[in-house]
């Protein structure tokens, strides 16, 4: 926001309450010059602290916003979300059917669910939502209880997905900010999203019943989506490992380990002594 406009802001807002510059300034606890160069605009010599001390007492509260290059910053601060997203894709196989962006509008209620998924044998409908960082939980639950109540019945209509359970799941990096950011709200998630990253894949291989919980992911930006130039969706690359596939190969009953021979560099060649 501009100095001169956050000014007129300010003079407004005090004026509505019948207050003096010298009345703001006492609750604010500074000097009525202060009040007077911020209404001016002045606002180039004052801290984002000072400003919001001096606005507090009004009831204005003050957004910090960073610009840089216009669609290139929003491109760079998109690049890991999108990867991400990709990234779930891969890991849920071919036995999901998969909706990247899926909005969505039934009388106001708006809003885009990151990765719709289908799984047709379960008859089950999985929304999860992607964030690069834990930020408003509030509002993530919020949001994420609205498309559990209102996408389920709009895809049944439009798509003919017409589930017996469904699933909510939030996942987040699997980085010690996220998982600390977690712990940290422990009690609200353990009743919002109960379930974690071992019992989330566990589902996802065999998805039967609802589930609401956190997958932790890790950031691996070899495994990524790519796009079928014969098909309107997306296909997994086959650098990706779905979730179903990934088991250990064990051994025969009866059979040894047997480790690798090794091939010496050394030269065994009998020398002749002179």
């Amino acid at each position: 926001m501009q100095g001169v406009q956050a000014g007129k802001i300010l003079r407004v807002v005090r004026r509505s309450r019948g207050w003096t510059q010298f009345d703001l300034a006492a609750r604010a606890g500074v000097s009525q010059q202060t009040v007077s160069q911020l209404e001016r605009g002045n606002a180039d010599a004052a801290t984002l602290h000072l400003v919001k001390q001096v606005v507090a007492p009004l009831g204005i509260t003050v957004d910090l916003v960073f610009r840089w290059k216009g669609p290139e910053l929003d491109r760079l601060l998109d690049a890991r979300h999108a990867r991400t997203v990709n990234q779930v894709v891969a890991r849920l196989g071919t036995q999901w059917q998969t909706v990247v962006e899926f909005t969505f509008n039934d009388y106001g209620d708006r809003g885009s669910v990151d990765i719709l998924a289908w799984h047709s044998v379960s008859r089950v409908l999985l929304l999860i939502e992607v964030k690069s960082e834990l930020d408003g939980l509030e509002s993530v639950l919020r949001s994420m209880d609205l498309k559990l109540r209102v996408v389920p019945k709009l895809v049944a209509r439009e798509r003919g997905w017409r589930a017996v359970a469904h699933g909510s799941l939030l996942v987040l990096p699997d980085e010690v900010t996220a998982r600390r950011a977690v712990e940290r709200l422990r009690p609200v998630f353990d009743i919002a999203l109960p379930a974690r990253t071992v019992a989330v894949r566990r589902w996802l291989r065999e998805p039967f019943g609802p589930i609401r919980g956190i997958w932790f992911l890790a950031d691996t930006p070899g495994r990524r989506v790519i796009r079928n130039p014969g098909s309107g969706g997306r296909v997994r690359s086959k650098a990706a490992t779905p979730i179903h596939a990934q088991t250990r190969v064990k051994a025969p009953p009866g059979a040894s380990a047997k480790r690798p021979q090794v091939a010496s560099n050394a030269d065994t060649t009998p020398r002749r002594s002179i």
